[in-house]
């Protein structure tokens, strides 16, 4: 005996997403103190719920940066005062994510939430900005050098602006801390295994070393921020 079966039953079953698979997904993070890209995958462990894994690298700024642009000088540049160094975390997290409600047809939102914790390495690299000086050789003109920011030492007035951003990047340190991220994502998409996604969170930073950021600003052992992010996935 032959059985039949609706061509659209074969489409549901092969199709359908099902809370355990395993998942992949790449996006950008725009946070309240800073701007990143992130890689995150997931594997499923309990009904519901995935264990997951969190590549994040960021920046990372001072609530207080303010730009500012000399108009003492013609064809200067904005740039951030009293900022001596920039900041960029490398975050290398692991988690749990609970799964609300599943995304099981193009219509529908899949929504879950997770948390994750782990090491990070900061990226400490000190600002250079390009000044105004007399020429050692020509007294009556004057020329633009680069010099790394010394707010003591190097007056508003002869500031033209940011240097190359690689001037100065074989003076960066490493500096070692602990990263906490959670959030909430919103997931959709079609029947297939691509996906899109938008996430709302919050990060922590921990940073034993106290790098400065601003000049003359109190070192800070932690740095907090909330997070909207956009990413694709997949189902795998």
């Amino acid at each position: 005996m032959v059985l039949l079966f609706p061509a659209s039953a074969f489409t549901q079953s092969e199709n359908d997403i099902t809370f355990d698979e395993a998942t992949m997904k790449v996006g950008v993070r725009l946070a309240t103190n800073g701007f990143g890209l992130f890689y995150r995958t997931t594997q499923p462990y309990k009904k519901n719920s995935s264990k997951l894994l969190d590549f994040d690298l960021s920046s990372l700024k001072n609530a207080k940066e303010k730009d500012v642009l000399n108009t003492r000088l013609s064809n200067t540049r904005p740039y951030i005062y009293n900022k001596i160094n920039r900041i960029y975390n490398l975050r290398v997290l692991g988690g749990l994510q609970y799964i609300f409600a599943e995304r099981n047809s193009k219509n529908s939102i899949g929504i879950s939430a997770f948390a994750a914790v782990g090491p990070s390495i900061n990226f400490i690299k000190p600002v250079y900005l390009d000044i105004q000086i007399i020429d050692p050789n020509l007294p009556t003109s004057y020329i633009n050098v680069s010099r790394r920011y010394e707010p003591e030492n190097i007056k508003p007035s002869q500031i033209v602006g940011n240097s190359s951003y690689f001037t100065g990047i074989d003076k960066t340190k490493l500096g070692i801390g602990l990263a906490f991220k959670s959030g909430i994502e919103f997931n959709w998409g079609s029947y297939g295994s691509d996906y899109k996604s938008l996430e709302l969170g919050f990060v922590l930073d921990c940073m034993p070393s106290q790098p400065n950021i601003l000049y003359n600003q109190k070192n800070k052992l932690f740095y907090s921020g909330f997070y909207l992010s956009f990413a694709y996935g997949k189902n795998r």
